[in-house]
């Protein structure tokens, strides 16, 4: 994640709005996958909660590809990397040991192997695998703004379109037509690239009326569509979330379209309102990675209660609780200094 838009209104408000959408997505998806509950309005209440959920992290990734391709920071490659990867760095080794440490409670076993086995792949919890896709895209970063500095607009979609080519386009031709397989390549360049453009391309560029209003209906058309398109392909015996995963076209069209409606309108909050998002924006670091820990708590919690609540309540319960908690969390964290590098 980079660091707060620097008084871009749009930008602290998005950042804080794509945390929340990551914690209602973690908080639901436990239950979706549950092929009892399939069908049922709790499932279909999961569901559309999953559907907004998973632009959070596709727009985290157009926050970062805006921010840092628009800027000068990523022109020297030695000291771009130096800069990020030792910012994230310490806090991740700190978090991934802490998440690594409740796993061994949990299970009440210990060893140090495995910490290192995880290290080296995708972290111990679920959670960070962003951290180490991120520093992916860090490293691609300075060639990326390479290209974008040299290219015209309509180079650039081409170059999107490529990128989308195998990981979105010939997936999605796949899923719905499984009679061949088309599959000439793999992916020429790691699919979250994608994000990484359009967050450039719709952030750096005035978007004509006309075509604002096809963006947003082409979010429009993709909550709907993800949402169906997860019921269609799913069913009692096995849950799909095809049109939910993150290379999915579902997600381009919906995170696109939330990224230019707040480009386009959250430049009108008041001047309060935008202070609160510029402070709520410099908390997100730390509320990713301390919030699957509160949700761990909470559901821990619910077992215990012997699932008193309806599950409905529970979900919605969740996704509050988690957000103020891991919210009030991060900003004590700000406050000492001892804890501060953590977030």
């Amino acid at each position: 994640m980079t660091n707060a838009g620097g008084g871009i209104v749009y930008i602290d408000v998005l950042r804080y709005l794509a945390i929340c959408l990551v914690i209602a997505l973690h908080c639901v998806v436990g239950y979706i996958n549950h092929t009892e509950i399939y069908g049922t309005r709790t499932w279909w209440l999961c569901s559309v909660i999953n559907s907004f959920g998973r632009m959070g992290v596709p727009v985290f990734f157009m926050l970062s590809g805006f921010l840092l391709l628009s800027g000068s920071g990523a022109l020297d490659v030695r000291s771009f990397y130096k800069k990020r990867f030792l910012k994230l760095a310490g806090p991740f080794l700190v978090w991934d040991a802490m998440y690594y440490l409740e796993g061994c409670v949990i299970k009440g076993s210990w060893s140090v192997l495995p910490f290192f086995q995880q290290l080296v792949q995708q972290g111990s919890k679920y959670h960070l695998w962003f951290i180490y896709q991120i520093m992916g895209l860090y490293l691609l970063t300075p060639f990326l703004k390479k290209i974008v500095d040299h290219s015209s607009t309509k180079e650039l979609l081409v170059f999107l379109a490529v990128v989308l080519l195998q990981p979105t386009v010939f997936r999605l031709i796949n899923v719905v037509q499984p009679v061949f397989r088309i599959a000439p390549f793999l992916a020429l360049v790691e699919g979250y690239v994608g994000f990484y453009l359009l967050g450039y391309l719709l952030g750096t560029r005035d978007i004509p009326p006309r075509l604002r209003r096809a963006i947003y209906l082409l979010g429009i058309v993709g909550m709907v569509g993800g949402t169906w398109g997860n019921y269609w392909y799913s069913s009692t015996e096995k849950i799909s979330f095809y049109f939910s995963e993150g290379y999915s076209i579902m997600q381009y069209m919906t995170a696109g379209a939330l990224f230019l409606f707040l480009k386009e309108h959250g430049v009108r909050l008041p001047p309060r309102a935008a202070g609160w998002a510029r402070r709520l924006a410099g908390l997100t670091f730390g509320i990713y990675f301390i919030h699957v820990l509160v949700l761990d708590i909470l559901v821990a919690a619910e077992g215990r209660l012997g699932g008193g609540l309806p599950l409905v309540w529970w979900v919605v319960f969740n996704i509050a609780a988690v957000c103020v908690v891991s919210t009030c969390a991060a900003f004590s964290f700000s406050k000492l200094p001892v804890l501060r590098r953590l977030i």
